[in-house]
């Protein structure tokens, strides 16, 4: 929860830079697209819009990763003495990925849509967010696409968090074991989890960018039956082929890659902290 706080701002804004649509062949840039939201949404409405969901279902997606980890690692090292190699520590945040995507793709996908619905304007009115709650969102879900719907980037989310839980624990404790600046124990998983959200998002910015664009394309197209939102090559294509290229796939790293040092580093904090005292 406390890693939600400080990042959910930041991910705002990258979710709307993700699946923005070119206005005139220019894509948005960061500094605007934080403008624009203050001016016409203000703090709470704007950059905390969605938050209630992730902050709860933080809690149970971390408790899953964390605990998947642990029993991973406990099944699949050699014995109860010997420390486990990083490739078994690999494989176990690969498996806590794997597990964490169940719980994490709903929640998501509720929060990637309440993050841009403010972008989209009705015909009737002259440019005028729309609210929208979670409730209503829900039952409109399940209504087009039933309970499986709320499911829906299932496959992009499970590609993210399998590769990228993988370099994310991997890194942590190759880092934290290493200790290169003689550290005390605090500091010591402040600079990991720093450095291991670093890489969790560079390994994994396209596909997270595509898992975006799944999750919120029926929402920002008004023909949303022109392209099969399910697809996740059918939406790659449709990224990579207009103006921008390739680098639309990156559109929110730099705001991702700030956001992601102070959050990732109080996860592991906390969690250490935590473990240490209860």
């Amino acid at each position: 929860m406390f890693g939600k706080l400080i990042e959910f701002p930041f991910d705002t804004i990258k979710v709307r830079l993700q699946a923005a649509t070119p206005v005139d062949s220019v894509t948005p840039s960061t500094l605007s697209m934080i403008k624009l939201t203050y001016k016409n949404e203000g703090i709470t409405n704007g950059f905390y819009k969605g938050l209630k969901a992730p902050l709860i279902g933080a809690c149970v997606e971390t408790g899953i990763l964390f605990s998947s980890y642990n029993y991973a690692v406990w099944k699949f090292k050699k014995d109860e003495i010997s420390e486990p190699s990083l490739a078994i520590k690999c494989v176990s945040g690969g498996f806590a990925g794997f597990m964490a995507s169940f719980v994490l793709t709903p929640i998501e996908l509720i929060k990637c849509q309440l993050q841009v619905s403010n972008l989209v304007i009705p015909e009737s009115t002259a440019k005028k967010p729309v609210g929208i709650s979670y409730i209503p969102l829900i039952q409109s879900i399940i209504k087009k696409d039933g309970i499986p719907g709320l499911w829906n980037g299932l496959s992009s989310t499970l590609m993210r968090e399998i590769l990228g839980t993988a370099v994310w624990f991997g890194t942590y404790e190759f880092v934290s074991q290493a200790n290169v600046l003689n550290v005390n124990n605090d500091f010591n998983s402040l600079i990991s989890g720093a450095i291991a959200g670093l890489t969790f998002n560079l390994s994994i910015f396209p596909i997270d960018t595509i898992k975006s664009n799944i999750q919120t394309f029926e929402m920002l197209n008004k023909n949303p039956k022109s392209l099969n939102q399910f697809d996740f090559w059918s939406i790659t294509k449709s990224l990579i082929t207009r103006n921008g290229g390739i680098r639309n796939l990156y559109n929110g790293l730099g705001i991702t890659l700030i956001r992601c040092v102070p959050a990732n580093a109080i996860i592991f904090y906390s969690y250490e902290v935590l473990k240490r005292n209860f």
